[in-house]
């Protein structure tokens, strides 16, 4: 079985594994201690950046481990 950082790609559906909505992967790489995104290197996926919608509709966007995720 491959594990997730071979699996994420920019568009794919992920959820926490902990639970919550379905978000998808607008970027990936390595997070500054600023919090953006440095690099987009496949070999570099430590971080991931997701944007999902609440119930409500309003569009959220959060950098989560690539750890905590799965597909979704």
């Amino acid at each position: 079985m491959h594990n997730i950082m071979e699996q994420i790609s920019i568009g794919s559906v992920v959820k926490l594994k902990s639970g919550g909505p379905q978000m998808t992967v607008m970027t990936y790489g390595t997070k500054t201690e600023f919090g953006s995104i440095l690099s987009r290197n496949v070999e570099d996926k430590e971080q991931v950046k997701c944007q999902w919608f609440e119930a409500t509709g309003t569009l959220q966007e959060g950098h989560f481990p690539v750890t905590s995720l799965k597909l979704g």
